[in-house]
């Protein structure tokens, strides 16, 4: 019932991208360039951390690669195809047959946003917005199903809201000592 639901509300969001070339052509762009952003993003948030010497900084690091890990693992043990490979449609974008579950671009976007909102809450809810449109991007160029970005989301802001509560948790403890 739930692969059914995704693929309905997977159709229902890319056929948008059919219906207006311009909005598919926004969406290609997006999708293309938002890891790149991401990633510029995060950079200048860890050379933030690494000059002001953060006790932040070590769950900033840990977060993505744990998230990113974790969605390796996750792969590994359950494939699903992506869908333009399951239904046979023409994707917006090329891509390799590999597995869509979860969406690594979701899972980048938002396990940055959710540790830069530990830094700075304002910039993390931008970003916690563009990685939102990143991930409708992903499903509107028809390379992840809608179940496929929300998990990823999940993922991420789990992993990087729990990296920095051990944190805080070891600080409190140590302060006890």
């Amino acid at each position: 019932m739930l692969s059914g639901i995704d693929e309905y509300l997977f159709f229902l969001i890319f056929e948008l991208s059919g219906e207006s070339p311009l909005l598919g052509s926004i969406m290609v762009v997006i999708t293309n360039w938002s890891s790149r952003i991401f990633a510029v993003i995060y950079l200048a948030g860890l050379g933030m951390l690494l000059v002001r010497r953060s006790k932040k900084l070590i769950p900033f690091l840990i977060a993505p690669a744990a998230a990113l890990i974790m969605v390796q693992l996750i792969r590994y043990f359950y494939v699903r195809p992506r869908p333009f490979v399951a239904l046979e449609i023409e994707s917006l974008i090329n891509h390799g047959p590999t597995g869509s579950f979860p969406s690594r671009h979701a899972v980048g976007a938002f396990v940055i946003a959710a540790v830069i909102w530990q830094i700075n809450k304002r910039t993390g809810k931008i970003l916690f917005l563009l990685a939102a449109v990143t991930g409708l991007s992903r499903v509107m160029v028809g390379v992840h199903y809608p179940l496929d970005i929300i998990a990823g989301a999940l993922l991420a802001v789990a992993t990087g809201l729990a990296a920095f509560a051990i944190q805080q948790r070891s600080l409190a403890d140590e302060s006890k000592e």
